[in-house]
């Protein structure tokens, strides 16, 4: 399992603030553990946009998903 940082995009800008850091297994998984971790604490049900980037040292660049 590695560290991944999950950061939502509202109004087209990125929310650094709203950045949760997830355990998981890849990319996928990380993303819908935000997502759905966004999605009960807010009560947004409206699409969202998702930006997973590993954490450490030659990490890959970030990924996009869409969420639901």
């Amino acid at each position: 399992m590695d560290i991944y940082e999950v950061e939502l995009c509202r109004r087209g800008r990125w929310e650094q603030q709203d950045a949760r850091f997830v355990a998981a297994g890849d990319a996928g998984e990380a993303a819908y553990k935000g997502a759905r971790a966004h999605l009960h604490s807010e009560g947004d049900r409206r699409r969202i946009r998702l930006r997973v980037r590993r954490l450490g040292n030659g990490s890959p660049p970030p990924k996009l998903f869409y969420a639901s």
